[in-house]
């Protein structure tokens, strides 16, 4: 059976309630260790010819560039976008899908690089927030159209360098944060491959946002938090998204959503009133403990879930936020080699009892 048929009809099983998430990321994984390896050599050569093209297409642009007449630059930029795409149609119809997916993607990815450059070769004066929006428009669309994870990924990553420009000169991390709130709730409209990788880029930009909070040790008075109009966009959505979720029915990812949102805003309030109104430490400590909340109600859910991704985003996160407890506390407070050897030793076993916590976690589900 064709790997992509397959994805479909798993996708299908999972939102009639056949089979859990679990159990179809455990069914795909055994197609693919049975059969005989030709679709990943396939993907993986797709892949690597994709970006050894867009390699390619960089550095010459970068080599060659200000020799070139304006108008064979205007040729190279409408034409590095548009060749790849339609060399992936070509290739979807000549039945060979996972290259035309990769190519595609290519022509997806090389839009930004071409509105940017087409700005400062006419000098139209178009903000970056536009580019940057329109850059969007055109690689989510390309995403949910293939069904590509890979695009869904660069396009969130773009959605979150759009965020982190309308918010300046506001710290970012709330209205980031939100956002993953929002795209984990917008990852439960429907199942699919681009769904998911909403939902997982979602709640590894919440937790991502609660242990970057951690790290505000002895620099609370360089936060700077304003209610700008992008948190205000992304406290709508995410509370609409909230609301859908319960009125679905989905109680535990509405439940962790929620919890999530509570926490962000307690690190935001704890951030913003030290070291005036709250002391220091206590501020530093409440830190960590709204991220620990955020860290255990994650793994909390991939367990309910039966979702691996969750489960390793929370180990990750857990050890990131003990890299950051350590660094701020025994590093800071022994001197030398001393707090190396400490800090060490300390990272070490707390990357030993996140593993086993992982495995148990996982054999139980």
């Amino acid at each position: 059976m064709d790997p992509d048929a397959l994805q479909e009809e798993v996708d299908e099983w999972v939102r009639e309630g056949i089979i859990s998430e679990s159990q179809a990321e455990a069914i795909l994984a055994r197609y693919e260790d049975e059969s005989s390896g030709r679709s990943r050599v396939v993907v993986a050569l797709s892949l690597v010819g994709a970006a050894l093209v867009f390699a390619g297409v960089v550095l010459f642009l970068a080599t060659n560039w200000a020799d070139l007449p304006r108008a064979a630059r205007m040729a190279v930029l409408i034409a590095g976008p548009t060749l790849a795409y339609v060399a992936g149609i070509v290739a979807y119809d000549r039945s060979v899908p996972r290259i035309g997916h990769a190519l595609c993607v290519l022509g997806a990815v090389l839009v930004g690089p071409s509105l940017f450059l087409f700005e400062d070769l006419l000098t139209l004066g178009v903000d970056p927030e536009w580019l940057l929006l329109a850059w969007t428009v055109a690689i989510l669309p390309t995403a949910h159209a293939l069904g590509s994870r890979v695009a869904a990924g660069f396009g969130l990553a773009v959605v979150v360098a759009l965020v982190l420009l309308l918010s300046s000169p506001d710290d970012p991390v709330p209205a980031v944060g939100l956002l993953g709130v929002a795209l984990f709730a917008l990852g439960h409209t429907r199942e699919g491959a681009v769904q998911w990788t909403y939902r997982v880029g979602g709640v590894a930009l919440a937790i991502g946002t609660l242990v970057m909070m951690t790290v505000l040790e002895g620099q609370f008075e360089l936060y700077t938090f304003g209610p700008s109009a992008v948190v205000g966009a992304t406290a709508v959505g995410t509370l609409l998204g909230i609301g859908w979720l319960f009125a679905d029915g989905d109680r535990e990812s509405g439940g962790w959503a929620a919890l999530t949102v509570v926490a962000l805003a307690l690190a935001t309030g704890l951030a913003v009133t030290a070291p005036d109104t709250v002391p220091e430490l206590a501020a530093f400590v409440g830190l960590h403990t709204v991220a620990l909340a955020g860290v255990a109600s994650t793994g909390y859910l991939g367990y309910l879930r039966r979702s691996r991704a969750y489960i390793d985003l929370a180990v990750v996160g857990a050890l990131l936020q003990s890299l950051s407890f350590v660094e701020a506390t025994v590093v800071d407070a022994l001197s030398g080699s001393v707090a190396l050897v400490v800090a060490g030793l300390l990272l070490l076993a707390a990357g030993v009892a996140l593993e086993r916590g992982r495995r148990s976690l996982l054999s139980r589900i």
